[in-house]
């Protein structure tokens, strides 16, 4: 792997006597037999542990990870089917004084020396995937139901996935459970038994939600010596497994309760219709077999869709009690409806982003030591540069939905009128937090409070492509990002760019949104101007235009022309010989000039600072 992302692989080092001190303070609680020390460790995975204090290492293992592995590896070695394994046992065993040989072969792992096991075993190592989530979450635009298919995947994610191991296996056997994600290394002659079973479990509980698992089966050895190989093979049979497997039309299954975050939520007792032959009015896809309660009153509901609806009606919204929790305080509103996100104009926004180039690192992770660590990081700084960003932009008036936020994924429904600012700071907390080796693209659409959020999706993820396109086109060291404003019913063409600016990259825009809230800020700038600006920049021809420019700036207040180099600056051009257009790179003979003057009209109100002049 280049020897650049090595520092988003591994905990940055600290000094000996630090990390001496602090093992001393972990060695005395673990002694504690009250303590679980796997809970106790999750605290420390961004502490870096020395197996050598004259080891010279580029990329360190985390304490958490490292004797997560060494637990594993015991396990695997020395375990035996039917026979209680103590976990608790091992970790203590990792952290006391001296060596043995699994640490000395995880010693060598890490710094990516060969390395083999005397004792070596065959093992299935099988991976796990929810995909086409989205799809699942937006059957319809109810938050409730939302928020009820948003839990339903992370209880599978993480507890369903955590109880079938510590059942059948240990929880060390989990590298990683979140996202949608599971990689896990059990011991050999498990791995097909054990992915039939989880598709199972997964779909007796969720029903609709697209789900696979696949195996390959080696040796300890093996895995360990070719691991980035191994990987990509059980990638390539996971995405194989996806393209064969068939779901049915209207899945049912006679599942009576679920427990979730010890919230015991019973399917049971809801209402079955007498007749068949209606349709679920939440999906208006699968035959209705229930009817559940709505703020609509009785409404048919296919299986699916009614455990959406009483798991969303019951648990509270997973991302607030994570948002207060990250940020300190809950969100000041709670929000019943998409409406309750509307900006004073009606609008909300869809903010779609994920990281650049995460495939390529992920498919370049060396050990399992990376592997843990790195997924477990990307998850981290997402859902604090997300929350941050919230607070930062909005104060103790935060309110937002996070419909899908895991692994790089962010997927959040905002006010309109902050959008900008919010993504513009997601962006710039994620690519700080690996400084600046992996950045973050995204896509906005803002619309009406009224318009499906399967539609602002769509728009959204067109509008990330670009995005991503921009950033891997010309080789960006920041994020990058991308918009649409829905004005009207009338279709738009997402294949062209009507804004000057963006695609854009995320310096850009927040000198963009700096401009913008300082001329709303500013007395003597007038709206009218500006929309004066626009008409012209779209009716005249390019000369007549820079003519009436010329003229309007002569005559205007000094502010506007403080304002205008400030806006010349943020596209790149000289203020001296800025003349109200942009000259367009290339050949384009159809649009040689663009107008920042769209820019600025359709996104001064998606950008806070002031109230602005009446329209």
């Amino acid at each position: 792997m280049a020897q650049r992302m090595m520092g988003v692989l591994g905990p940055k080092p600290i000094s000996l006597s630090e990390f001496k001190r602090l093992k001393e303070q972990l060695e005395n609680k673990i002694e504690n037999p009250d303590f679980d020390v796997k809970t106790l460790l999750e605290d420390w995975w961004d502490v870096p542990y020395y197996f050598d204090f004259d080891q010279d290492i580029e990329c360190l293992p985390s304490i958490r990870d490292a004797a997560h592995l060494y637990v594993l590896l015991n396990y695997l070695l020395f375990g035996r089917s039917g026979t209680p394994f103590d976990r608790g046992k091992f970790y203590r065993q990792f952290f006391k004084n001296g060596t043995d040989k699994i640490k000395e072969f995880i010693a060598s792992v890490a710094a990516g020396k060969p390395a083999s096991l005397e004792d070596d075993v065959q093992v299935d190592v099988v991976m796990g995937s929810i995909y086409k989530i989205k799809k699942y979450f937006l059957e319809n635009n109810r938050i409730k139901d939302i928020r009820g298919a948003s839990a339903i995947i992370k209880y599978l994610n993480e507890e369903v996935t955590k109880k079938f191991l510590s059942c059948h296996f240990i929880e060390e056997c989990a590298l990683y459970c979140g996202g949608g994600n599971v990689l896990m290394v059990l011991p050999g002659g498990q791995g097909d038994k054990a992915c039939r079973q989880l598709e199972k479990c997964f779909f007796t509980i969720a029903l609709t939600a697209k789900v696979a698992f696949e195996y390959i089966s080696c040796s300890l050895n093996e895995l360990f010596s070719d691991y980035r190989k191994k990987i990509k093979d059980l990638h390539d049979r996971l995405e194989e497994r996806k393209k064969i497997k068939v779901y049915p039309i209207n899945p049912d299954s006679d599942l009576q309760e679920i427990v979730i975050d010890g919230k015991r939520i019973n399917f049971a007792g809801v209402e079955r219709l007498s007749s068949c032959g209606e349709v679920c009015r939440l999906c208006n896809v699968r035959d209705a077999r229930y009817a559940v309660d709505t703020a609509e009153g009785k409404m048919p509901a296919c299986p699916s869709c009614m455990r959406k609806n009483e798991v969303g009606r019951i648990e509270k919204a997973i991302f607030y009690e994570e948002y207060e929790r990250i940020v300190g305080i809950p969100p000041k509103r709670d929000v019943a409806s998409i409406s309750d996100l509307k900006d004073n104009h009606g609008h909300v926004a869809v903010i779609y982003a994920d990281g650049n180039n995460m495939g390529n690192v992920v498919m370049n992770i060396g050990n399992p030591l990376q592997n843990m660590y790195f997924s477990r990081k990307v998850d981290y700084i997402t859902k604090r540069c997300v929350y941050n960003a919230i607070r930062k932009v909005m104060g103790d008036n935060a309110r937002f939905e996070a419909i899908a936020l895991g692994g790089d994924d962010v997927f959040i429904v905002v006010p309109g009128d902050v959008s900008l600012e919010i993504a513009n700071e997601i962006i710039n907390g994620f690519d700080q937090g690996f400084d600046h080796q992996i950045t973050m693209s995204a896509g906005i659409c803002i619309a009406k409070h009224t318009t499906p959020l399967q539609s602002m999706l769509q728009v959204a993820q067109s509008k990330l492509k670009s995005a991503k396109a921009l950033a891997r086109n010309w080789g960006m060291k920041c994020g990058t990002v991308d918009i649409e404003v829905i004005e009207s019913n009338i279709s738009i063409d997402l294949s062209r760019s009507r804004w000057a600016l963006f695609p854009s990259d995320n310096s850009k825009l927040a000198k963009f949104i700096e401009i913008i809230k300082r001329m709303k800020a500013t007395k003597g700038i007038k709206r009218s101007q500006l929309y004066k600006f626009r008409h012209a920049a779209r009716e005249l021809k390019p000369y007549e235009f820079q003519l009436f420019y010329a003229y309007q700036v002569a005559r205007l207040s000094q502010e506007y022309k403080t304002f205008v180099e400030g806006i010349a600056e943020v596209f790149g051009v000289d203020p001296r010989r800025f003349n109200g257009l942009i000259e367009k790179n290339g050949t384009n003979k159809e649009r040689p000039f663009l107008s920042p003057w769209e820019d600025i009209v359709v996104l001064w109100d998606c950008i806070g600072g002031g109230a602005g002049d009446a329209t």
